[in-house]
């Protein structure tokens, strides 16, 4: 990650100047690019940007990033002020090189720190300027630099470029009292929002549970992360609030332990994507997937050539059950389940999504919303007579609940002054009032943003069940599209 580190700091004699660097010859001086012969070719002209490097006084004490020559320099510059130092000041620079297209963030704290330790050395001991006087010392691009075993301000340069690529921290030792350690942190993005019809798979094992006891939700859903059970149920079986379980599992997202699945069955759809070539030109994936989607009844891995053409076989309009009974020869030693999600978790297979979409309505969407200003165009599709009953009774139900009746009547107050009739029709019934109130849930849904596995965790439902119930004719016509 870094190319080079360097000590840069406001002589009073030879002005702005580069003391100490590492690697050897990465940074050099105009005046000397002719007068060394380095092996290495150098990353930049200090001359070029020297006046940024050493800022004027009021600039110091703040982070720089200055972009030059394909590079990004990284700075922290201190100057501390002081009547013993020749002209009243002492200004200085530690800056980290890499290249100008890698993400600084991460070594923007180590940048701070590192300059925060110079300055402790300097304000404590006066180590930096002692060291300048040292005798055998040799500066950068000096003939025979760096002097062995004269100074340790190179040795601390030599030890951050060489640890902070290696194992992206460090810890240098000056003595008992001053430190150094660092710890370059990844900055990760925001993990994607979890849904109730998420399936959460475990791709890494998790610390023994000595090291994560404190936290109570995922001791609960630890056993039930199997690649099966889908948020909300893992919610039902752990017994423990959905939002807690989401959080949980968006946690494990974040450090890369968990990959969301869709729900498995067989009326779900999947088709390759511009991933699949890349899967057919890499023998190592193909070897994996033989083995990963191997039965233990088979004797040796499936072969490659079935499994390419298995992917090949979907298709955006072939269902997961019509694809098994096409080809149940070549899945007798396979575990299908396991080469939908191989291929989902390498990225190489997506899945198609089924969406409702209610197009048509006995009164029109505009006067629709004029009755009921309150709904919403999704919540307004469509309207009857029938539905005006069962806004009525919906507005009575929420009046009732707000009244402070914990479980409101089967049947409104101002009925039960009808015949019998109307209190065994359709408002009196519990039944009824059941299924009316899952029609006004589907109703929510016909939109055609939500998809059926979310229809179907919502309602409770199978896909099958849900289906049938939109093609019955009381929401309209409605339209299953896939996308």
């Amino acid at each position: 990650m870094l190319k080079a580190v360097f000590y840069a700091r406001f002589h009073p004699e030879r002005g702005p100047s580069v003391i100490h660097q590492a690697p050897n010859g990465s940074i050099v001086q105009r005046t000397q690019e002719h007068s060394l012969s380095i092996d290495k070719p150098s990353l930049l002209n200090f001359s070029d940007i020297s006046a940024y490097i050493i800022p004027p006084y009021e600039l110091c004490d703040q982070s720089l990033s200055i972009c030059t020559n394909g590079y990004r320099v990284l700075g922290f510059p201190i100057s501390i002020e002081d009547a013993k130092y020749d002209r009243n000041r002492f200004t200085f620079n530690v800056c980290f090189v890499l290249d100008e297209e890698i993400d600084p963030r991460p070594l923007d704290q180590a940048v701070r720190k590192t300059a925060a330790f110079f300055r402790s050395l300097e304000e404590d001991n006066g180590l930096l300027q002692a060291e300048e006087s040292l005798e055998k010392l040799k500066w950068a691009g000096e003939e025979g630099y760096p002097a062995e075993d004269v100074g340790i301000v190179h040795y601390l340069l030599e030890s951050l470029l060489e640890d902070l690529n290696g194992y992206g921290e460090t810890c240098i030792r000056i003595d008992d009292v001053n430190i150094l350690n660092l710890r370059l942190t990844e900055q990760r993005l925001p993990p994607p929002k979890v849904r109730a019809w998420d399936v959460p798979l475990l791709i890494r094992s998790l610390p023994s549970p000595e090291e994560w006891t404190w936290d109570l939700t995922l001791q609960r859903i630890h056993s039930h992360l199997n690649g099966v059970n889908h948020v909300q149920r893992i919610a039902e079986l752990a017994d423990v609030e959905l939002r807690l379980v989401k959080r949980a599992v968006r946690e494990l997202l974040f450090y890369d332990l968990v990959k969301l699945l869709d729900i498995y069955h067989y009326q779900a759809i999947y088709t390759p994507s511009a991933d699949f070539t890349y899967f057919m030109n890499s023998q190592s994936m193909l070897d994996e997937c033989g083995q990963y989607v191997s039965t233990e009844a088979s004797q040796q891995p499936v072969d490659v050539e079935t499994i390419v053409d298995l992917y090949r076989s979907l298709s955006p309009g072939l269902t997961l059950r019509d694809f098994v009974l096409a080809h149940e020869t070549k899945l007798k030693h396979l575990d299908i389940r396991r080469l939908i999600t191989y291929g989902v978790i390498k990225g190489f297979l997506r899945r198609v999504h089924k969406y409702a979409l209610a197009i048509s309505s006995n009164i029109p969407q505009s006067q629709s919303l004029l009755r009921f200003p309150d709904a919403s165009p999704s919540k307004g599709l469509p309207r009857s007579n029938e539905d005006v009953v069962k806004e009525l009774d919906r507005a009575w139900r929420k009046a009732a609940l707000s009244s402070g009746w914990s479980t409101p009547p089967s049947e409104p107050p101002q009925t039960a002054s009808h015949d019998e009739n109307t209190t065994h029709g359709s408002v009196g019934s519990t039944e009824d009032v059941k299924q009316r109130e899952l029609d006004e849930k589907l109703r929510g849904f016909l939109d055609g943003m939500h998809c059926l596995d979310e229809v179907c965790i919502a309602v409770r439902m199978s896909e099958r069940k849900v289906l049938e119930r939109l093609r019955s004719g009381r929401f309209g016509e409605v339209i299953i599209f896939n996308k």
